[in-house]
């Protein structure tokens, strides 16, 4: 009796990558494939701001100040 010997080869990346992208690009729930916004620079700074402004409240609270 002979034995067949059945080796496996490992997924290629750059095929994976590939059919990974088309299969984004072409799905029927996203007519624009948009993957990134551009956000402006005073938003950012807005956030932040308005973060540093609650750590500020908080931390007085926490003093005992408010």
């Amino acid at each position: 009796m002979a034995c067949v010997m059945v080796e496996e080869m490992p997924p290629n990346e750059d095929i994976i990558f590939v059919q990974q992208s088309n299969k984004v690009i072409n799905a029927s729930g996203n007519p624009e494939n948009v993957a990134r916004h551009m956000v402006s620079r005073a938003s950012v700074i807005l956030w932040l701001l308005l973060a540093l402004g609650g750590l500020d409240l908080w931390l007085l609270g926490l003093l005992g100040y408010l």
